[in-house]
């Protein structure tokens, strides 16, 4: 699909023309107020498809634009990283979850293993599961073949471990790549750019620092109107009000609304 390089307030963004997979009317009406600079009317029109149909990365690539526009960099980031589960490869997309992260200075850890967090992001983690249950079921097919035809000729027993190695060493990597992300369903988004980390879940609570706008944290547990949060690379944790932070992962947010 085109894109092209679109004059912003921040710079260059990666923009429309937006993103047309098969859409409904009102995603199109959407997209239409977004080229003709309605972006606030946009975002609420992509927000309102998401909370109908569900997560769509077209719909979050298109809304991430939309805030992006508006100077919302929080919300921008938000939208382009649940994008991003769904569409870890996208080349426009990361090139405008780079331009807001730097919009908002929101500058994140390289990691400890930067090439091992790169690989294992490689695929969603959809991707990676239907990896490992075809390689899974591959071998317990091969199993099944072995145990109804008997031993193979040597020929064709040589393939057949080749084969299976094959399928074994995609479910290791698969595995290891879901464990070594087994922290993601906790990870939000900063929203706000002066938001408040506090000793306790209180207004009025001891501050003990800000982790800045569009910072990615960690979402250990709620409690009334505050998230206690921890952010990666530093030794600021504590409580954060919720309307200040959302959940990557928009299921983990609906659920805490409820």
């Amino acid at each position: 699909m085109n894109r092209i390089l679109l004059p912003g307030l921040c710079g260059l963004l990666l923009g429309m023309p937006p993103v047309s997979a098969a859409a409904s009317p009102g995603f199109e009406q959407a997209n239409r107020q977004f080229q003709a600079g309605d972006c606030a009317a946009a975002a609420a029109a992509y927000e309102k498809i998401l909370a109908a149909d569900g997560a769509r990365a077209a719909v979050f690539y298109n809304l991430g634009n939309s805030y992006q526009r508006l100077g919302q960099y929080g919300h921008a980031i938000l939208a382009y990283e649940r994008a991003r589960l769904l569409t870890p490869r996208d080349p426009d997309l990361l090139a405008n979850l780079a331009l807001a992260r730097k919009a908002a200075a929101a500058f994140e850890e390289n990691g400890n293993h930067p090439r091992l967090d790169a690989a294992v992001n490689y695929l969603s983690r959809n991707e990676w599961s239907w990896l490992v249950a075809g390689a899974a079921l591959f071998l317990g097919g091969l199993a099944v073949l072995g145990g109804v035809l008997g031993m193979p000729r040597s020929g064709m027993r040589q393939t057949a471990l080749t084969a299976a190695g094959m399928a074994a060493l995609a479910i290791m990597a698969g595995a290891t790549a879901l464990y070594h992300r087994r922290d993601e369903a906790s990870r939000g988004v900063v929203l706000t750019e002066n938001a408040a980390v506090r000793l306790s879940p209180f207004d009025k609570a001891e501050t003990l620092g800000s982790p800045g706008l569009g910072r990615t944290v960690h979402i250990r547990s709620h409690n009334g109107g505050f998230h206690y949060i921890e952010v990666p690379g530093t030794h600021l944790h504590g409580w954060l009000p919720i309307k200040d932070v959302a959940a990557i992962m928009p299921e983990m947010s609906r659920n805490e609304r409820e």
